[in-house]
């Protein structure tokens, strides 16, 4: 029996750890069930996204081995895994037909929010309001950078994230600044 209706690609994006980041697949196939899908992966700072086959139905995860920034050539089963860089990742997921695709932007964080988090840890024992009116400025920065990236303005994102590296670096580097 045939299957009626429209393929409807999607997926989403998730990271708690700088070493990875992992595609699920949400996708409904139907008719494209029995055929390949590609994913392609631009990290921060590229421009040449790479292409990797798509497990369907399954989460994939990716890391520095796999997506080419360690382990470059030769036997890596003594290597070990490099934290993938913070910023704006463009993932795109095709179907095997043309022009049946989504593409995604997905503002990774997970080394930012480590620093953050130590910062957290070792300044916010006491009440400070000053110290807790910056964090919170740099937490929404992040956030506004994040809904960018959800919303599809990689550029505005990314300019928001810089500022609240900016912000923290600024925080670490220099305690009476604010």
């Amino acid at each position: 029996m045939a299957q009626v209706g429209n393929i409807n690609i999607n997926f989403t994006v998730f990271s708690d750890s700088p070493l990875y980041i992992s595609i699920a697949d949400l996708s409904d196939w139907l008719y494209a069930e029995n055929l390949p899908a590609y994913l392609s992966i631009t990290i921060p700072g590229s421009k040449k996204p790479k292409v990797f086959s798509f497990t369907k139905e399954r989460i994939n995860v990716f890391n520095s081995h796999n997506l080419g920034l360690s382990c470059l050539k030769g036997d890596c089963t003594e290597e070990e895994y490099v934290d993938l860089p913070d910023g704006i990742y463009t993932i795109c997921l095709k179907s095997g037909y043309e022009n049946i695709e989504e593409t995604k932007f997905y503002l990774k964080t997970d080394r930012f929010n480590i620093e953050y988090s130590k910062v957290m840890i070792k300044d916010g024992i006491e009440y400070n309001k000053d110290f807790i009116e910056y964090m919170t400025q740099v937490k929404f920065l992040v956030e506004v950078a994040k809904s960018h990236a959800m919303l599809g303005d990689f550029v505005k994102a990314q300019r928001f994230f810089e500022d609240a590296k900016k912000k923290l670096r600024k925080y670490v580097e220099c305690k009476n600044c604010i």
